[in-house]
């Protein structure tokens, strides 16, 4: 009887063991190659921006919607020379026949200011708390506006997106402060 345990036992071990590796394996697979869940946004932040919105305070989101390539590329490096912040500049799930800017509420000075250096832009909005403005350009991409308002007047504070940790960082360095003098030394 011995002998025939010990016949069983060293197979059946072998194939528990197969079992738990096989398993490892399925389960490593599956969760390697699961979808990364998307990042909940951050919601905005009221900033005083005095009595007028400018580029500086915006962020924009570039996103090609259509089939002509760059155009997303170029549209973030024109509002980047007017001061916007450029969050993403890639293509968009969506197709769009022309320029199309989204928002939190199409009626949000910052949909205003950014759809206003784009000719024929729609505005829209669609509820979004981190109020990032996407710009989605179309095959029928109208071009820009010739001298576009650079600011947009303003009551009161903007609820606007959190700057991002290096802008913050560069305006939130202390002042510099004088150097003591050295004390004088007995000789």
């Amino acid at each position: 009887m011995r002998e025939v345990v010990r016949v069983v036992k060293t197979p059946l071990t072998l194939l528990v063991l197969l079992g738990l590796v096989v398993f490892g394996g399925w389960w490593g697979l599956r969760h390697a190659t699961a979808a990364i869940p998307a990042r909940a946004a951050e919601p905005c932040v009221m900033t005083d921006v005095g009595n007028k919105l400018t580029p500086k305070h915006v962020t924009v989101r570039t996103l090609n919607a259509g089939l002509r390539g760059g155009l997303a590329k170029r549209a973030s490096t024109t509002l980047r020379s007017y001061g916007f912040y450029i969050l993403k500049v890639n293509n968009s799930d969506e197709r769009m026949a022309q320029t199309v800017v989204v928002g939190n509420s199409k009626d949000d000075p910052e949909v205003k200011l950014v759809a206003g250096f784009f000719k024929n832009a729609k505005r829209q909005g669609d509820g979004r708390v981190d109020h990032v403005v996407d710009v989605l350009l179309g095959d029928d991409f109208a071009g820009y506006v010739t001298d576009p308002k650079k600011s947009i007047a303003v009551d009161g504070p903007v609820c606007l997106p959190p700057l991002p940790a290096a802008e913050a960082s560069v305006i939130a360095t202390p002042s510099a402060s004088p150097s003591p003098k050295p004390s004088p030394t007995k000789s």
